[in-house]
């Protein structure tokens, strides 16, 4: 495993069980999207190096023999080296085979052996990614069940994404603004909290993806001004829903 994600991944894994064991959610809420972040580079990164590879495969060069040490191991001096190559690759890809020199074939003989060994190296970081995202996205979501037991006194996500369910099925349709307020009215009923603490509910559950708004564009192109969404002169659509994401267990 490459020297950048090694010391990320152990970083970040030291980082995860402190804030676990100290119940800082929020915290933890920066790590995850911080190796989100690095997830989607990486990403990116593994389907560049594969798009060169397959550019190469036209001329059938095989690889040469390389070192690791010939290889770029930092995520920005890799992007910058893939930019490098891609002008390159792609003029001698549409170049025919017999046409190429001598000092080309070389050049990407070498490269190609780079790019393989590269290849490898960031599948194995992402295997290791995504382990400590899945550790980081479990512990986060036991503080939030934590914390939705004691705001509700007792109940669990689960609990609380069922009693919405009961009430209003799957969907809560209207605006935004209109069917946020109308979630937060039912829990602070059902759960007799003060609107401080449904605020903190509800916010708690979009974070988790247990509901979340989806902007249905109308088929005749209504649309109108909503202040509400906090945007200078933008138009919006009419009508939404938060969709509650709820999977019954049971058989």
């Amino acid at each position: 495993m490459a020297s950048y994600i090694r010391n990320l991944i152990n970083k970040e894994d030291k980082r995860v069980t402190l804030y676990h064991q100290e119940k800082d959610i929020k915290a933890l809420e920066v790590i995850l999207t911080e190796l989100n972040d690095e997830h989607t580079m990486l990403k990116n990164n593994i389907n560049d190096v594969i798009y060169l590879i397959v550019l190469v495969d036209k001329h059938q060069i095989k690889a040469q023999k390389v070192t690791t040490t010939n290889i770029v191991e930092e995520p920005k001096h890799l992007s910058t080296w893939i930019k490098s190559l891609k002008t390159i690759f792609e003029d001698l890809h549409n170049k025919p085979t017999k046409d190429l020199n001598s000092d080309e074939v070389d050049f990407l003989e070498l490269e190609l052996a780079k790019l393989i060994d590269k290849k490898e190296k960031l599948e194995l970081q992402m295997k290791y990614l995504n382990n400590i995202i899945a550790k980081t996205t479990v512990l986060l979501m036991n503080l939030r069940n934590e914390l939705c037991k004691e705001i509700t006194k007792g109940y669990s996500i689960k609990d609380v994404t069922e009693k919405m369910v009961a009430k209003f099925g799957k969907k809560v349709v209207g605006t935004y603004t209109s069917g946020r307020r109308e979630i937060i009215k039912f829990l602070e009923i059902i759960f007799e909290i003060n609107k401080i603490k449904s605020k903190e509910l509800i916010d708690l559950f979009e974070k988790s993806n247990i509901i979340n708004f989806k902007i249905d564009i109308p088929d005749n192109d209504v649309f109108y001004y909503y202040k509400d969404y906090g945007f200078a002169d933008e138009f919006v659509p009419i009508i939404g829903a938060w969709n509650i994401n709820y999977k019954n267990d049971k058989k």
